[in-house]
């Protein structure tokens, strides 16, 4: 509950500062989280992509975690493809297909791969940003699940179902001076995720992200991204509950979007500390 009060807080914040003008971010673009929807890395925005616009992206991440308990290494090596559609100037849809390798050193040495579990998502902007109340937008974030992966291989491997539910909020605001000011884009989305009730796969975590978008060259270009995200509740193969910051840039123009990252968790016994390494791009069209 304390993590998900840090929610709320943000809330607060994003209503005193004061949004962009218009729906249309001021930013140039704000593209594809890595799971598809538009956002940050994970943290995602209210932002949409324009009807009939699509969105292509490939990406990349490796974990590294260390069972303290069997003091056994576990890498995970994730690629996944995506395609982002604009359906009307509020509602936006993703479909992801991931694919896993997998490394345990152990006293014997392991190596695997395996498909995914492939996912749906749809995201709607039911409140626009209200610039005379200085008041952020929110979105609602649906993705469910499908079960077209191992359970000893996909950290997210359902049996049957999965569903995550969330609720997004941004907002962008002039930082600074009237003669020098910088624009910040400040996202949070927190929620749930449920799957196979009822079965031996069942499991239920809360979620919550908080992100900043910065720009870092006059033509907003090139960004810094900085976020926070926490798992309750978690129980998956590569760890537990945890807090992770995550760090990096993104360099977005009219057409195409490069990102890296790192992100460092912590708090997920058994298991010791991770790295996740994070890089993906994607094209506009």
């Amino acid at each position: 509950m304390r993590r998900f009060s840090l929610l709320s807080a943000l809330v607060g914040i994003l209503a005193l500062v004061q949004p962009g003008g218009v729906r249309a971010s001021e930013f140039n673009r704000i593209s594809s989280t890595y799971n598809g929807l538009s956002g940050l890395f994970i943290t995602q925005s209210i932002d949409t992509l324009p009807p009939a616009k699509v969105e292509v992206g490939f990406g990349l991440s490796y974990e590294d975690g260390k069972n303290l308990t069997s003091n056994t290494d576990l890498k995970v090596t994730e690629l996944t493809s995506t395609l982002t559609v604009g359906v009307t100037p509020s509602i936006e849809v993703s479909a992801q297909l991931p694919y896993y390798l997998k490394v345990e050193d152990a006293p014997v040495r392991n190596d695997d791969s395996e498909l995914g579990v492939a996912n749906l998502s749809a995201k709607w902007r039911f409140l626009e940003p209200n610039t005379e109340l200085n008041f952020p937008g929110f979105a609602l974030s649906l993705t469910f699940y499908f079960p077209t992966g191992d359970q000893n291989f996909d950290p997210n491997t359902v049996d049957s179902w999965g569903l995550k539910a969330l609720v997004v909020s941004s907002a962008e605001a002039a930082v600074g001076t009237p003669n020098a000011s910088v624009l910040i884009g400040f996202y949070a989305d927190g929620g749930i995720y449920i799957q196979d009730s009822g079965d031996p796969t069942e499991e239920q975590h809360g979620i919550i992200d908080l992100g900043l978008l910065i720009p870092l060259i006059e033509s907003r270009e090139l960004q810094l991204i900085l976020e926070g995200n926490g798992r309750t509740k978690r129980n998956t193969f590569i760890g537990n509950e945890y807090a992770a910051a995550t760090i990096g840039l993104r360099y977005v123009s009219r057409h195409l979007a490069v990102n890296g990252g790192y992100q460092y968790r912590v708090g997920q016994s058994p298991f010791d500390d991770s790295n996740l390494l994070i890089f993906y791009g994607s094209y506009f069209f």
